[in-house]
């Protein structure tokens, strides 16, 4: 292990409403669950070594360390990333707030001023981009060494600046060209040979092209096409070595005649690949056709440096596009979940006699748990739905299902017809629009209020393969309903039967989801129906259970939604 540095950065978690700081004072820096790591995390899903915190000669990176439920960047699923100041680190999916860790950092060096004194050190065999005298005499053909390294410090520095990838590309061609003397410069983009294309080139005197043109065949460059070794590119690519020829001889350009076709004298080509995974990213690749001017003299470690600039700006670019695209999904989230909080009721009616509660808690933005309390002659209809599955699929046929019983129920108000024969024509509705593996488990009950008050109030029930509802009673007793029919949606040629109920004052009845029984605590231990059930006769039970739930779970993130309906039959 060894020193960050004199400015190292730091972690930033929330921790039971206060704010923590952890520098990252030795590299690597571990995470995970393992009391050994410099952070531990005690969460069921982090992994014991789960992700650490390293440095190269770029800055800080973060790599996975083979973690069973991933890591993630400002919501990016990664196995290697540069990191940045800001960054949010998460160790699991879903990660609220409370489990996000920010990674600050002091603004250090730029890698333009490691590459300066990089470039002006004297170099030794295996030195990297240090660059002796007599190299930096012959870069430009001669130019002096100062006139070289200020050119080549300004090619670093708008590298180093964030654009649009073909400003990128442009910049990285025009400064490559000025450095070497090449008369053209293209960059092909691309993760394998097979599908690089060719996005910009440009020459000498400053004639650019930027396009999108798939890589030729090696056996037959196209007339509308740049005449240049496509063959060379493409061997590039798939070897991962640079191509640095000059003065080529027919010998020479064996298995690549387009050289000589082409009178092509001088060529380089040289791999662009990403510093946090060593994929490929694309090729740069340079030629000419004079016979004075080896451009290829310009030092091996001037063009790698400016290729390694460019690769990783590309890296980076990729991972900002990666970070609005995630951040614009998260909205699209945040958006989703408002409406379907607005779909489910806020405020429960009012009915004489009766007392209703509900709460629903999605463990994603959105969920597909639903619930619903509908006005009818006579009485009401109440329900709770649980979607197979979790997040933005399983809201959809949510919102869907909870729309369409809401309006069969409302259509029916005053002129009632059995809740199974509802439920029946949800089923095939469902069935015939959702995706095979979906499908509705539903709890749904028509209240009838009675006709004189201490007479027993009649409920109708149907349960489509949901939870068994519970009954508490006046005594304390709790029935389980133990009847039901298979889930809705899951087969066209599935029946529903209404169960008969009756409820006295100070009855109750409870539908739920089973995230409530299924909730775990971080070592995986279920919370239970045998422990829910002691809660469903408090004077409250709604709050109560989520208060017992959650200091079970202690700080547990839910891993399916967690709903809970009470009807009470108050008189």
């Amino acid at each position: 292990m060894t020193p960050a540095s004199r400015s190292s950065p730091q972690i930033v978690l929330h921790s039971e409403g206060t704010r923590r700081t952890v520098p990252v004072d030795h590299v690597p820096f571990t995470l995970g669950r393992g009391h050994d790591c410099h952070l531990t995390i005690g969460h069921p899903h982090v992994s014991r070594e789960h992700a650490a915190i390293d440095r190269d000669s770029d800055g800080y990176f973060l790599r996975d360390t083979a973690s069973r439920h991933g890591t993630f960047v400002n919501g990016v699923r990664v196995s290697t990333t540069r990191l940045r100041p800001g960054d949010r680190i998460a160790l699991f999916p879903d990660a609220g707030e409370r489990d996000m860790l920010l990674f600050e950092q002091a603004e250090e060096e730029s890698s333009t001023r490691t590459l300066l004194a990089q470039i002006t050190k004297s170099s030794g065999p295996g030195s990297g981009l240090g660059l002796d005298k007599t190299q930096v005499a012959l870069a430009m053909g001669g130019q002096s060494e100062l006139e070289t390294l200020a050119l080549f410090l300004k090619a670093a520095q708008s590298l180093n600046s964030y654009g649009a990838v073909n400003d990128v590309l442009r910049t990285m061609l025009e400064y490559t060209l000025r450095l070497t003397g090449a008369e053209r410069g293209f960059v092909f983009l691309g993760a394998t040979a097979d599908t690089l294309r060719l996005e910009s080139w440009q020459d000498k005197d400053g004639n650019a092209t930027t396009a999108s043109v798939p890589l030729a065949p090696i056996d037959g460059e196209r007339s509308d096409r740049p005449a240049i070794s496509y063959s060379i590119v493409r061997e590039a690519a798939e070897s991962h070595l640079d191509f640095i020829l000059s003065n080529i001889s027919p010998d020479a350009a064996r298995g690549h005649e387009s050289l000589i076709l082409n009178a092509i004298r001088s060529v380089v080509a040289i791999p662009l690949r990403g510093q946090n995974s060593d994929r490929l990213l694309g090729v740069l690749y340079l030629d000419s056709r004079s016979i004075t001017h080896d451009f290829t003299r310009t030092g091996k470690q001037i063009l790698q440096a400016l290729a390694h600039q460019a690769a990783t700006l590309l890296e980076n670019l990729r991972m900002i596009e990666a970070e609005r695209e995630s951040a614009l999904l998260r909205k699209e989230l945040e958006i989703a979940a408002a409406i379907q909080q607005q779909i489910i009721p806020q405020t429960l009616p009012e009915f004489p006699g009766v007392r209703l509660a509900a709460r629903s808690v999605p463990c994603t933005g959105v969920g597909g748990d639903f619930y619903d309390v509908i006005p009818v002659e006579d009485g009401f209809v109440a329900l709770v739905g649980d979607v197979c599955g979790k997040g933005v699929p399983a809201a959809l046929l949510a919102s869907m299902v909870q729309g369409m019983l809401h309006a069969q129920i409302s259509a029916q108000a005053t002129h009632v017809t059995s809740l199974a024969n509802t439920v029946q024509t949800v089923n095939a509705f469902v069935c015939s629009r959702a995706p095979v593996e979906k499908y509705v488990t539903l709890a749904i009950l028509r209240y009838t209020f009675p006709l004189l008050p201490g007479d027993p109030a009649q409920v109708e029930l149907v349960n489509g393969g949901h939870v068994s509802p519970m009954i508490v009673r006046a005594n304390g007793t709790v029935e389980t309903i133990q009847d039901g029919d298979m889930p809705v949606g899951l087969l066209e040629i599935a029946r529903f039967h209404a169960i008969l109920i009756t409820l006295d004052p100070g009855d109750r009845i409870v539908l739920l989801s089973d995230g409530i029984s299924e909730a775990e605590d971080p070592s995986g231990t279920q919370f239970g129906a045998e422990e829910m059930t002691r809660y469903l006769a408090s004077p409250d039970p709604v709050p109560s259970l989520f208060r017992a739930m959650n200091g079970f779970c202690k700080g547990a993130h839910p891993q399916d939604d967690q709903t809970v309906l009470t009807v009470d039959r108050i008189a």
